[in-house]
């Protein structure tokens, strides 16, 4: 036996927020993102819930970077309620709370650090979970983790396969009020986690073919909905996407793009979708001398030229990052040398211990890591 491939039931294309009804839930804690409540963007799964006279108990008070202690301030709100199903409403960081909480609230015995893959934690005994992704790209709606920041600003990631959702529901109606920015940055995450599950030591034929439908759709459709957001046939198409490279990467792992992304996103607070934009076209400078059998078949996908060097494929992702008005460097992410420096061993430190590091195709040193870090920086050809 080789290994396992985890999915949620998966429900797609306008209107499959309707699924909600036939939950059978009696009462379900309705978590949702701040700026989707703002639109009003829950709405529709109140009216769906109610159907069959669900109480839904509403949480809004969700951080845009999810740490320990939010987590707790939204279990401490909570107080004694006992849902039995919880229901995520917005993007990675709604739902990794969604799941974050499902544990406390399931395991009140366990704090979130005990949590490890090989411990049986038997959530849905007590509650289930479904998760509502209005953006394109966190994938968290198919995957087993949840990624967090503690107090020193230090990523943590707690895996289980248990953490999978229930449901995964990909109604695109509510991510029309998502902006061109967002947009992009979600749509080049995906792109990000296509990329690094295909390159994975751990890749596998599932994920692959995940990974790949993911690029097939994200490459030529991304521009497109960065330019006409009001398309729900566009939007249907990325949400998709978004969730086969959430289910490829849950199932391969990611790579060094994100295990920087991660730990610089929880050091500085930057928009994590930016970051790994920035990052990955040196990642892949660097993965490429080892990897070049994963990524030249995605010639097909990408540009039969745009494979045949390392330099090559980092200028085809930098091209359709300019599409969607992208940053191309870490300086223009906001990550200046100056802003990295006082940060700048603590992220290289978080992120050689992160499972991108050991799952990466090349797996890098400290030192490899802060040269690609001052690279992103800067600019500059990865010659490593």
């Amino acid at each position: 036996m080789q290994g396992f491939f985890t999915a949620p039931s998966i429900v797609w294309g306008p209107g499959a927020i309707e699924q909600l009804s036939a939950l059978g839930a009696k009462e379900v804690l309705l978590l949702v993102d701040r700026e989707v409540h703002r639109h009003g963007g829950e709405r529709r799964t109140e009216e769906e819930l109610a159907k069959t006279g669900t109480h839904v108990v509403r949480y809004t008070e969700i951080d845009a970077e999810p740490t320990l202690a939010s987590v707790e301030r939204a279990r401490a709100a909570i107080g004694s309620l006992a849902p039995d199903w919880i229901v995520a409403v917005g993007g990675g960081s709604t739902i990794d709370t969604a799941k974050a909480l499902w544990i406390r609230l399931a395991r009140p015995d366990l704090s979130l650090t005990d949590v490890t893959p090989l411990l049986e934690l038997g959530l849905r005994s007590r509650i289930r979970c479904a998760a509502l992704p209005t953006t394109g790209g966190s994938g968290s709606e198919a995957t087993w983790s949840i990624h967090l920041t503690d107090d020193a600003g230090r990523p943590v990631e707690i895996a289980s396969r248990e953490l999978v959702p229930d449901w995964a529901v990909l109604d695109p109606a509510p991510t029309l009020t998502l902006s061109a920015r967002r947009t992009a940055e979600t749509g080049a995450d995906a792109i990000a986690h296509a990329l690094e599950a295909i390159a994975s030591e751990w890749a596998n034929p599932f994920a692959d073919a995940a990974a790949r439908q993911a690029l097939a759709i994200l490459v030529p459709v991304l521009p497109k909905v960065v330019r006409r957001g009001d398309d729900v046939g566009l939007r249907g198409e990325v949400q998709i996407a978004a969730t086969l490279a959430g289910l490829a990467v849950s199932n391969a792992q990611y790579g060094v793009a994100h295990a920087l992304a991660r730990a610089l996103g929880s050091a500085l607070r930057r928009p994590h979708g930016s970051l790994v934009a920035a990052l990955l076209p040196y990642v892949l400078e660097f993965n490429f001398p080892v990897a070049r059998d994963r990524y030249q078949p995605l010639g097909s996908l990408l540009g039969a030229a745009s494979v045949q060097s390392r330099g090559a494929l980092a200028e085809r992702i930098r091209q359709l990052w300019r599409s969607v008005d992208l940053p191309l460097t870490l300086g223009a992410a906001g990550v200046d040398a100056a802003s990295l420096a006082p940060v700048r061993e603590g992220v290289i430190a978080a992120a050689h211990r992160s499972p991108g590091a050991v799952a990466n195709p090349r797996v890098p040193s400290p030192e490899e890591l802060g040269r690609l870090l001052d690279a992103a920086v800067a600019g500059s050809v990865v010659d490593l």
